[in-house]
């Protein structure tokens, strides 16, 4: 089950926290109801200012955002964590084509990018691959 902290989560858990960051709150939860029977913890920001505040902090294993959002968009986003996170995977989300298409031209070390609207299902496995769970 996954578990959502508000601080910081045992060690042995940050290798497996996950840090979904979406401007629609709905999107999110839908993202953490998909991902909550894995053996994962779960963060959540609005946008990529907040992300990075919370990657200071607690040092996800895997991000999953979207490109487009106000304040701090994805790609952005991205190219700042290049310069603070080396290890950290990451999988972009996007329902505008146009995005999708720059993501792929400036971020070819993200670990996927994928188009929205997409099944939960194959998030899951996006997910479960990235983290090495084998579930």
């Amino acid at each position: 089950m996954a578990l959502l902290y508000e601080n910081s989560p045992p060690e042995a858990l940050r290798r497996r926290a996950i840090l979904i960051v979406d401007d629609e709150e709905l999107q999110r939860n839908q993202l953490v109801d998909c991902l909550s029977d894995l053996d994962v913890v779960i963060f959540q920001a609005g946008n990529g200012a907040e992300a990075l505040e919370i990657i200071d902090d607690q040092t996800p294993s895997l991000v999953i955002m979207d490109i487009r959002m106000p304040v701090m968009d994805g790609v952005t986003t991205v190219d700042e964590l290049s310069n603070r996170v080396s290890d950290m995977k990451i999988i972009l989300m996007t329902g505008d084509p146009m995005s999708l298409e720059a993501a792929y031209k400036r971020r070819p070390d993200v670990f996927t990018i994928i188009e929205k609207p997409l099944p939960l299902r194959v998030l899951r496995r996006f997910v479960i691959e990235a983290l090495g769970l084998g579930a």
